[in-house]
Protein backbone atom coordinates (compact mmCIF):
# COMPACT_ATOMS: atom_id res chain seq x y z
CA UNK A 1 0.00 0.00 0.00
CA UNK A 2 2.24 2.74 -1.11
CA UNK A 3 1.74 6.18 0.91
CA UNK A 4 -0.29 4.63 3.20
CA UNK A 5 -0.74 5.48 6.94
CA UNK A 6 2.71 3.68 8.24
CA UNK A 7 2.10 1.38 10.87
CA UNK A 8 4.87 -1.44 12.17
CA UNK A 9 3.80 -4.26 13.78
CA UNK A 10 5.66 -5.84 16.91
CA UNK A 11 5.56 -9.76 17.22
CA UNK A 12 2.43 -9.73 19.21
CA UNK A 13 0.71 -7.32 16.69
CA UNK A 14 1.91 -9.20 13.78
CA UNK A 15 0.16 -13.13 15.24
CA UNK A 16 -2.76 -10.73 16.09
CA UNK A 17 -2.90 -9.78 12.22
CA UNK A 18 -2.31 -13.00 11.12
CA UNK A 19 -5.02 -14.70 12.90
CA UNK A 20 -7.40 -11.91 11.79
CA UNK A 21 -6.45 -13.03 8.35
CA UNK A 22 -7.32 -16.21 8.47
CA UNK A 23 -10.70 -15.21 9.74
CA UNK A 24 -10.93 -13.65 6.42
CA UNK A 25 -9.90 -16.76 4.61
CA UNK A 26 -10.03 -20.32 5.15
CA UNK A 27 -12.10 -19.47 8.97
CA UNK A 28 -14.14 -17.40 7.66
CA UNK A 29 -17.04 -19.66 8.78
CA UNK A 30 -16.03 -18.80 12.06
CA UNK A 31 -16.33 -15.54 12.23
CA UNK A 32 -19.56 -15.05 13.49
CA UNK A 33 -19.11 -16.79 16.14
CA UNK A 34 -15.65 -15.30 17.35
CA UNK A 35 -16.54 -11.95 16.42
CA UNK A 36 -19.86 -12.60 18.89
CA UNK A 37 -17.34 -14.44 21.42
CA UNK A 38 -14.49 -11.70 21.29
CA UNK A 39 -17.64 -8.44 21.81
CA UNK A 40 -19.44 -10.35 24.80
CA UNK A 41 -22.49 -10.05 22.19
CA UNK A 42 -22.09 -6.87 21.50
CA UNK A 43 -20.39 -7.07 17.89
CA UNK A 44 -23.78 -6.73 15.68
CA UNK A 45 -25.39 -4.32 17.84
CA UNK A 46 -21.97 -2.06 17.41
CA UNK A 47 -21.64 -3.23 13.28
CA UNK A 48 -25.83 -2.02 13.19
CA UNK A 49 -24.53 1.50 14.41
CA UNK A 50 -23.85 2.60 10.98
CA UNK A 51 -27.04 2.57 10.00
CA UNK A 52 -28.28 5.30 12.31
CA UNK A 53 -25.68 7.80 10.05
CA UNK A 54 -27.03 6.69 6.45
CA UNK A 55 -27.96 9.78 4.26
CA UNK A 56 -30.11 9.21 1.18
CA UNK A 57 -30.98 5.48 -0.04
CA UNK A 58 -28.11 3.78 -2.80
CA UNK A 59 -25.69 2.79 0.09
CA UNK A 60 -22.57 0.62 -0.30
CA UNK A 61 -20.81 -1.19 2.03
CA UNK A 62 -17.11 -1.88 1.66
CA UNK A 63 -15.88 -5.22 3.40
CA UNK A 64 -18.99 -6.29 4.12
CA UNK A 65 -17.45 -9.55 5.90
CA UNK A 66 -20.16 -12.06 6.51
CA UNK A 67 -23.14 -9.77 4.99
CA UNK A 68 -25.42 -9.75 8.37
CA UNK A 69 -25.08 -5.57 7.51
CA UNK A 70 -26.12 -6.09 4.42
CA UNK A 71 -29.04 -8.12 5.08
CA UNK A 72 -30.15 -5.82 8.00
CA UNK A 73 -29.77 -3.01 5.19
CA UNK A 74 -31.68 -4.41 2.76
CA UNK A 75 -34.46 -5.53 5.82
CA UNK A 76 -34.97 -1.85 5.89
CA UNK A 77 -35.49 -1.12 2.22
CA UNK A 78 -32.27 0.30 1.55
CA UNK A 79 -30.81 -0.16 -2.21
CA UNK A 80 -27.49 -1.67 -0.94
CA UNK A 81 -24.28 -3.01 -2.51
CA UNK A 82 -21.48 -4.95 -1.26
CA UNK A 83 -17.94 -5.02 -1.81
CA UNK A 84 -15.67 -7.20 -0.44
CA UNK A 85 -12.32 -9.00 -1.50
CA UNK A 86 -12.25 -12.21 0.41
CA UNK A 87 -13.87 -15.03 -1.78
CA UNK A 88 -14.48 -17.48 1.25
CA UNK A 89 -16.79 -13.99 2.80
CA UNK A 90 -18.43 -13.96 -0.72
CA UNK A 91 -19.22 -17.75 -0.23
CA UNK A 92 -20.56 -17.37 3.51
CA UNK A 93 -22.37 -14.37 2.41
CA UNK A 94 -23.95 -15.81 -0.18
CA UNK A 95 -25.35 -18.77 1.64
CA UNK A 96 -26.70 -16.52 4.15
CA UNK A 97 -28.62 -14.66 1.07
CA UNK A 98 -30.21 -17.12 -0.01
CA UNK A 99 -31.32 -18.85 3.06
CA UNK A 100 -33.25 -15.60 3.51
CA UNK A 101 -34.46 -15.46 0.12
CA UNK A 102 -32.69 -11.71 -0.21
CA UNK A 103 -30.97 -10.60 -3.70
CA UNK A 104 -28.37 -7.74 -3.79
CA UNK A 105 -25.83 -6.86 -6.14
CA UNK A 106 -21.99 -8.06 -4.74
CA UNK A 107 -18.60 -7.35 -6.20
CA UNK A 108 -15.29 -9.14 -5.64
CA UNK A 109 -12.86 -6.08 -5.50
CA UNK A 110 -10.15 -3.82 -3.58
CA UNK A 111 -11.50 -0.67 -1.45
CA UNK A 112 -8.79 1.01 -3.48
CA UNK A 113 -9.61 0.53 -7.03
CA UNK A 114 -13.73 0.25 -6.75
CA UNK A 115 -15.81 -1.06 -9.73
CA UNK A 116 -18.48 1.66 -10.00
CA UNK A 117 -19.23 4.97 -11.85
CA UNK A 118 -18.29 8.52 -10.02
CA UNK A 119 -21.12 10.07 -7.52
CA UNK A 120 -23.42 6.88 -8.06
CA UNK A 121 -23.61 6.06 -3.71
CA UNK A 122 -25.41 8.54 -1.09
CA UNK A 123 -23.89 6.85 1.71
CA UNK A 124 -20.85 4.33 2.13
CA UNK A 125 -20.39 1.94 5.02
CA UNK A 126 -17.46 0.39 6.56
CA UNK A 127 -17.31 -1.46 10.02
CA UNK A 128 -14.20 -2.51 11.70
CA UNK A 129 -12.14 -2.41 8.71
CA UNK A 130 -8.98 -4.25 8.13
CA UNK A 131 -5.89 -2.01 6.97
CA UNK A 132 -7.29 -0.86 3.43
CA UNK A 133 -8.94 2.29 5.28
CA UNK A 134 -5.55 3.92 5.84
CA UNK A 135 -4.84 3.49 2.31
CA UNK A 136 -5.22 6.63 0.83
CA UNK A 137 -6.04 5.05 -2.47
CA UNK A 138 -9.27 3.74 -0.30
CA UNK A 139 -9.86 7.37 0.64
CA UNK A 140 -9.68 8.99 -2.63
CA UNK A 141 -12.12 6.20 -4.11
CA UNK A 142 -14.77 7.07 -1.82
CA UNK A 143 -14.65 10.74 -2.37
CA UNK A 144 -15.47 9.68 -6.13
CA UNK A 145 -17.83 7.66 -5.72
CA UNK A 146 -20.13 9.48 -3.08
CA UNK A 147 -22.36 11.69 -4.96
CA UNK A 148 -22.34 15.46 -3.23
CA UNK A 149 -25.39 15.94 -1.13
CA UNK A 150 -28.47 18.04 -1.83
CA UNK A 151 -29.89 20.94 -1.02
CA UNK A 152 -32.01 19.35 2.07
CA UNK A 153 -30.18 18.30 5.13
CA UNK A 154 -29.17 13.89 5.38
CA UNK A 155 -29.10 13.00 1.50
CA UNK A 156 -25.81 11.84 0.65
CA UNK A 157 -22.41 12.84 0.48
CA UNK A 158 -21.38 10.32 3.65
CA UNK A 159 -18.85 8.08 4.54
CA UNK A 160 -19.45 6.46 8.09
CA UNK A 161 -17.51 4.16 9.53
CA UNK A 162 -17.39 2.14 12.76
CA UNK A 163 -14.73 0.21 14.52
CA UNK A 164 -11.66 2.00 12.98
CA UNK A 165 -10.41 2.20 16.60
CA UNK A 166 -11.62 1.76 20.19
CA UNK A 167 -10.34 2.08 23.65
CA UNK A 168 -11.37 -0.70 26.36
CA UNK A 169 -12.56 1.03 29.62
CA UNK A 170 -11.07 -1.98 31.14
CA UNK A 171 -7.26 -2.02 32.81
CA UNK A 172 -7.12 -5.75 31.90
CA UNK A 173 -8.15 -5.13 28.35
CA UNK A 174 -6.19 -2.09 28.06
CA UNK A 175 -3.41 -3.77 29.06
CA UNK A 176 -3.50 -6.89 26.24
CA UNK A 177 -3.89 -3.29 23.81
CA UNK A 178 -0.52 -1.78 25.14
CA UNK A 179 0.99 -6.06 24.71
CA UNK A 180 -0.40 -5.73 21.15
CA UNK A 181 0.22 -2.45 19.71
CA UNK A 182 2.58 -0.92 22.18
CA UNK A 183 0.02 2.21 23.19
CA UNK A 184 -2.83 2.40 25.68
CA UNK A 185 -6.25 2.78 24.21
CA UNK A 186 -6.48 6.05 24.45
CA UNK A 187 -2.99 6.91 22.76
CA UNK A 188 -3.94 4.79 20.21
CA UNK A 189 -7.24 6.05 19.80
CA UNK A 190 -6.02 9.76 19.48
CA UNK A 191 -3.32 8.75 17.35
CA UNK A 192 -5.20 6.67 14.49
CA UNK A 193 -7.85 9.59 14.47
CA UNK A 194 -5.57 12.06 14.26
CA UNK A 195 -4.22 10.78 11.07
CA UNK A 196 -7.00 9.79 9.50
CA UNK A 197 -8.67 12.99 10.06
CA UNK A 198 -5.23 14.69 7.77
CA UNK A 199 -6.25 11.34 5.10
CA UNK A 200 -9.49 12.44 4.74
CA UNK A 201 -9.27 16.20 4.45
CA UNK A 202 -6.31 15.35 1.94
CA UNK A 203 -9.52 13.30 -0.50
CA UNK A 204 -11.54 16.62 0.55
CA UNK A 205 -13.76 15.34 2.61
CA UNK A 206 -14.82 16.74 6.05
CA UNK A 207 -14.18 14.55 9.46
CA UNK A 208 -16.65 14.85 12.27
CA UNK A 209 -16.62 11.95 15.34
CA UNK A 210 -19.95 10.62 16.93
CA UNK A 211 -18.29 8.79 20.31
CA UNK A 212 -20.20 5.72 21.66
CA UNK A 213 -19.50 4.71 24.39
CA UNK A 214 -21.03 0.52 25.62
CA UNK A 215 -20.57 -0.82 29.07
CA UNK A 216 -16.65 -2.09 28.91
CA UNK A 217 -16.06 -0.46 25.43
CA UNK A 218 -15.90 3.43 23.60
CA UNK A 219 -16.04 3.28 19.90
CA UNK A 220 -15.79 6.22 17.83
CA UNK A 221 -18.58 6.73 15.07
CA UNK A 222 -16.46 8.27 12.16
CA UNK A 223 -18.49 10.50 9.48
CA UNK A 224 -16.94 11.80 6.57
CA UNK A 225 -19.30 14.40 4.15
CA UNK A 226 -18.60 15.96 0.77
CA UNK A 227 -18.93 19.39 0.71
CA UNK A 228 -22.47 21.00 -1.02
CA UNK A 229 -21.44 20.98 -4.78
CA UNK A 230 -18.35 19.15 -4.78
CA UNK A 231 -17.68 16.84 -7.46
Amino acid sequence: MENAIPYRPNLAARLYLWATERLYNELAWAYDLVSWLVSLGNWAAWRRAALEYVAGHRVLEIGFGTGELLVEAAGRGLEIYGLERSAAMHRVTASKLARRGITLPRVRALAQAMPFASGCFDTILSTFPARYILDPATTREVARLLRPPGPAEDTGGRFVIVGLCCEFKSSLLRLALRFIFGETGSLATDRVLALYKRLATSAGLRVRVNPREGKWVKIPVLILEKDTGTG
